[in-house]
């Protein structure tokens, strides 16, 4: 059976939220506070989603990944920033309502980030999120049909290694889970300007000490955290109700690059790799610079967890070509450090509004799952292309990273990660099609077989960086 692994996900979000006041995680299924709750959508929810965008739902609940053969698992620690729960709509009944109705997180919990007065909150919350995900780490529980299933936290590749070879045994599903944390202001920082340099360095001290230290780091995030400018990532109605001005589209700050070498210097601890995404394109050619300039010699991948491409004069009516998404240049540095580049199952970043009404209109499950499956292949083709125009191994850095239970809108059809097998089965077809068809790829070392290519995609290639890099 394949494994197929998904670099950024957030399946504890909801029942965190859900947990709220006590933060404590329930050993059954049919809790809400529980990791492995089931909650597939509804034809209702499915029309919600299309009509609304909101996506309320459970994407990346365990018992959705074991059915979809989805076997690791990043889990990205995210508390929530105040920014979010504070915003045009106040702070009273209908701005809860309208943020639990996006979020689906519960109201206790939206109270809870309405209430924060210090960032010390966020580094509280963070320390609480990881051992909500502590509870239940090793522990077998019972699917319904009676499939026992549990999820393991790793320390590094080698027990993902042995995990993924022993997946399935007769009796239990075991999912292998990494950390990784989006938004640097869960070091304490981001809040009125009055984060202290010493503690925000000395929390990530702390951070690099966990048993299960996170892989990498996303360092920005929807707002400003004093670190570093953001790209605008909300649309919609949440782009009217919330405010993301400050520190928008603006570079790095001195404590910022303070905090890159602190997470990348491995005189405090293990490393912490930077992931790009949610950076503005400022931070991004800075944090460039940063690498060249204070670690040239050490090989240090970047990674995008969850992006997805741009597009350039060829083909840019295809993709959504907005600072949230990544130009060629950046995919050319990305492949060149060695790292990933996850590719984010959101409909509001894959394409653009015409490739999305093209996917739209269609009623066929079949269609459905082929049409959007597309908009997944355009995005690999297009960074398989470009790699292969510089000479460069064209299908090795690109991974899934769904950003599943994110605040996103999944696209059509492949609703969660029950549905990952359609998603590789229907990617088949679409390399089959195009490496049968005379592709332009000019190196023949990059026209692999299609299921090497769709493999690679799934799951190969990250695991390949993990034993590389998670040590």
């Amino acid at each position: 059976m394949d494994t197929f692994v998904d670099i950024h996900c957030h399946p504890y979000s909801k029942p965190f939220g859900q947990s709220q006041p006590k933060s404590h995680q329930s050993p059954s299924r049919d809790n809400r506070t529980s990791i492995w709750h089931h909650d597939p959508p509804t034809l209702l929810d499915k029309l919600q989603n299309f009509i609304l965008t909101l996506t309320r739902f459970r994407q990346a609940d365990l018992t959705a990944s074991g059915r979809g053969n989805v076997r690791v698992v990043v889990n990205s620690l995210y508390p929530l920033e105040r920014g979010f729960c504070r915003n045009k709509l106040g702070t009273g009944v209908p701005a809860d309502e309208a943020i639990n109705l996006a979020t689906a997180f519960g109201k206790k919990y939206i109270d809870r980030v309405q209430a924060i007065t210090s960032s010390d909150s966020y580094c509280t919350e963070l320390n609480e999120q990881y051992a909500f995900m502590r509870e239940m780490d090793g522990k077998v529980i019972e699917l319904s049909g009676g499939q026992k299933a549990r999820y393991v936290l790793t320390k590094n590749y080698e027990d993902v290694e042995t995990l993924v070879k022993n997946t399935d045994t007769p009796d239990v599903i075991t999912l292998a889970v990494m950390l990784s944390i989006e938004g640097a202001h869960v070091f304490s920082c981001g809040i009125d300007n009055k984060g202290v340099e010493a503690s925000i360095l000395e929390n990530i001290a702390n951070v690099k000490k966990w048993e299960h230290r996170p892989l990498f780091i996303t360092l920005a995030h929807h707002f400003y955290n004093e670190l570093c400018g953001h790209a605008e990532s909300l649309t919609g109605a949440l782009k009217k109700a919330l405010d993301q001005q400050e520190g928008l589209n603006e570079g790095f700050t001195q404590l910022g690059e303070k905090v890159v070498r602190a997470l990348l210097d491995t005189a405090n601890g293990p490393r912490i790799l930077i992931d790009i995404k949610h950076m503005s394109e400022a931070s991004r050619k800075r944090y460039f610079e940063i690498l060249d300039a204070d670690f040239g010699t050490q090989n240090i991948p970047i990674i995008v967890s969850h992006g997805c491409v741009r597009g350039n004069d060829t083909d840019r009516n295809r993709y959504h070509d907005h600072p949230i998404n990544f130009s060629d240049e950046e995919i050319l540095r990305v492949a060149r450090s060695g790292g990933l580049f996850g590719i984010q199952l959101d409909e509001r970043r894959i394409g653009s509004e015409s490739a999305l009404r093209h996917a739209r209109g269609h009623i066929n499950r079949r269609d459905i799952l082929f049409s959007w499956s597309e908009l997944v292949w355009l995005q690999i083709k297009h960074i398989a292309e470009l790699l292969d125009q510089h000479d460069l191994f064209a299908w090795g850095n690109i991974c899934l990273g769904t950003d599943y239970d994110g605040i996103v809108n999944p696209i059509n059809g492949y609703w969660t990660h029950r549905e990952f097998p359609e998603l590789d089965a229907f990617l088949l077809m679409h390399v089959h099609n195009y490496m049968r068809n005379a592709p332009p790829l000019r190196n023949a070392s990059n026209r692999l077989h299609e299921d090497e290519i769709v493999a690679r995609f799934m799951g190969t290639n990250a695991l390949d960086f993990f034993k590389r890099h998670y040590h």
